[in-house]
């Protein structure tokens, strides 16, 4: 297995963060600035497996899927909507069949498990920028792909 970059550090933010998940931390891996640089978001792509349809979960996870869909112009795309107070939202085409679910930082997996249900069938990969969880275990029968190094600050 081929080793993973560290997050770059120019991209991590310090302060007192509050996540979706309601995890408190001081540090935060700001992906949606890092893909703005074209050699992290090249390394990032390269990493994303090829699917049929690719679900990114808003708003890093949605632009990865955006970058990869580029990449197999043939491929499907939907997103999941974080909604505030309010379950999540499918939009675009509920997945029927393989898709490829996109996140840019999972704290918990919370976010991962809420979207899976919500479409109602498992992905054939989970892929995110930075996986935070302590316990890395599996989501729906599923490693949890993680490109780069979780920074051991967090």
């Amino acid at each position: 297995m081929e080793a993973k970059l560290p997050f770059p550090e120019k991209y991590i933010k310090h302060g007192n963060f509050v996540f979706n998940s309601g995890v408190l931390a001081k540090t935060k891996c700001e992906v949606e600035e890092m893909l703005t640089d074209p050699f992290y978001l090249s390394y990032l792509l390269e990493r994303i497996p090829l699917s049929s349809h690719y679900v990114g979960i808003e708003t890093g996870g949605a632009y990865m899927v955006m970058a990869a869909h580029i990449r197999n112009p043939g491929s499907k795309l939907s997103f999941i909507k974080k909604q505030e107070g309010k379950k999540e939202a499918l939009l675009g085409e509920k997945p029927n069949g393989r898709y490829g679910l996109v996140d840019d930082v999972t704290t918990t997996g919370g976010s991962l498990e809420r979207a899976i249900s919500l479409i109602g069938n498992s992905p054939e990969f989970i892929l995110v920028a930075v996986d935070r969880r302590e316990k890395k275990e599996k989501i729906a029968g599923l490693e949890v792909i993680s490109v780069f190094e979780t920074p051991s600050l967090l």
